[in-house]
């Protein structure tokens, strides 16, 4: 069987049932309202349409790194800086057989699960104008990621130094489904560093979701291991994703590139709504 389809049998109904218990439970202060949920979607449309202007631009910036190798090639000089020791140290300390599957699940699957809930949770609980801020936010890590990953070619720890085991690459069916769900090879900045610590700052500070942001930020540390222990990154990618996320945090909540992202959605979303008027017309 092949190794996409054997790992999308598990990836996807886990995918599933994680968002589920994931929004019951981080609703701690019950404010799911599924009779509102049209209303929430439809206020919510400028925000997700932001969200796939976002994926969109990942497709085009995969599609440039498979016609070739763009940007200054620095990982020689971070081999200098770093080295690789403490990664086969942990390899070497920590080789358990069910520590690297756990290890590699969780890469493959936290970030899918932790991006894919945030959207559902906000909807749910008619936080239209919480979402949109989320969607800035999330659109100014990719401001950061993107360019970092088309201008500093880094490849990760194991894809560099025959040292280090390419412990997350060696099982088929993690390998093929990173390959549909992050594919850059790149990894400066570190989008799994930046983009849940951003969830978890907007979940303290915006959503005031204790559980949310206490989950958030053990997601976050957790991470820092698992990214380093799998041989997928750097020691410097994971200050630098801090960074970004500090960085997208501060300039979604504070409005500071409204009047970019006003003209990308003001018109989405007038242009929406004379179409669902013409529909209500013609009926």
């Amino acid at each position: 069987m092949d190794p996409l389809y054997k790992g999308a049998l598990w990836f996807f109904p886990s995918l599933i049932l994680l968002i589920i218990l994931g929004v019951l439970f981080f609703d701690e202060h019950k404010k799911i309202d599924l009779h509102s949920l049209k209303y929430s979607l439809w206020d919510s449309r400028g925000a997700l349409f932001i969200m796939m202007l976002v994926s969109l631009t990942l497709q085009i910036e995969n599609l440039i790194q498979d016609l070739y190798e763009p940007g200054f090639r620095v990982t020689d000089w971070f081999y200098r800086v770093e080295g690789v020791s403490h990664v086969v140290w942990l390899q070497e300390t920590f080789d358990y057989y069910l520590l690297i599957h756990a290890s590699s699940i969780f890469y493959v699957l936290g970030l899918s699960f932790f991006l894919s809930m945030i959207p559902v949770f906000f909807i749910l609980r008619g936080e239209s104008k919480l979402l949109e801020e989320f969607s800035k936010a999330l659109a100014v890590n990719y401001m950061f990621i993107i360019p970092g990953y088309l201008l500093i070619h880094l490849v990760v720890t194991s894809f560099y130094s025959q040292e280090v085991e390419p412990l997350l690459y060696m099982h088929p069916q993690y390998n093929a489904i990173i390959q549909v769900t992050n594919r850059q090879v790149n990894c400066m900045p570190s989008g799994h560093i930046s983009i849940p610590f951003t969830i978890s700052l907007f979940a303290l500070y915006r959503v005031k979701a204790k559980r949310l942001a206490i989950f958030g930020f053990i997601f976050t540390a957790l991470t820092m291991f698992v990214i380093i222990y799998l041989g997928v990154h750097w020691l410097l990618d994971i200050p630098a994703g801090i960074a970004v996320a500090v960085i997208a945090y501060w300039v979604a909540s504070r409005g500071k590139l409204d009047f970019i992202f006003d003209r990308i959605t003001a018109p989405f979303e007038k242009y929406t709504e004379k179409i669902i008027h013409f529909m209500i017309s013609v009926d």
